[in-house]
């Protein structure tokens, strides 16, 4: 577990973080009235320990679709099949996680795709393994919406809100 001082200006640090990736530590400084040398050595400290700097493709626009393989593995290794189908289906999958919760399904891939064709034959593809006893997949139409801030202060304090 990371241990770091959450204080509060620190959970506004990373709910600026979070919420706007291009965020300056000028404005911050300002917006918070605290020194930019302070804004800036936190903002270091705290992507060094608890945040994640991330860039995406929204793969949507580009005409591509996306989908979740809800995958059943009747035996053996989950990890080495979900490793195996990054492998194997490399111009399609480009994630794997091992499930609990719905005793069917154990391994989730998410795959991206052109059209209806492909995914079906790289779920007869997976389905054909024999190690797997059953796919579903689930296509991503539209996110609605992701708000990770939500998470901020639950995480670190169990306070409702830090404003």
């Amino acid at each position: 577990m990371v241990s770091i001082p959450m204080d509060q200006l620190n959970l506004k640090i990373i709910k600026d973080m979070i919420s706007r990736a291009d965020v300056k530590s000028v404005d911050m400084a300002k917006r918070y009235n605290t020194p930019l040398s302070t804004i800036q050595r936190r903002g270091t400290k705290l992507e060094r320990r608890v945040l994640k700097r991330r860039y995406y493709i929204d793969i949507s626009r580009l005409g591509w679709r996306q989908a979740d393989l809800l995958i059943s593995v009747a035996q053996g290794d989950c990890e080495g099949l979900g490793r195996k189908l990054l492998d194997t289906y490399r111009s399609n999958i480009i994630a794997t996680s091992l499930r609990i919760g719905n005793p069917k399904i154990n391994l989730l891939a998410q795959a991206f795709y052109q059209n209806t064709e492909e995914l079906h034959w790289l779920v007869e593809g997976i389905k054909s393994i024999p190690e797997v006893k059953s796919v579903d997949w689930s296509e991503v139409v539209k996110i609605v919406e992701t708000d990770n801030v939500r998470m901020i202060d639950r995480v670190f304090g169990g306070k409702d809100s830090v404003d």
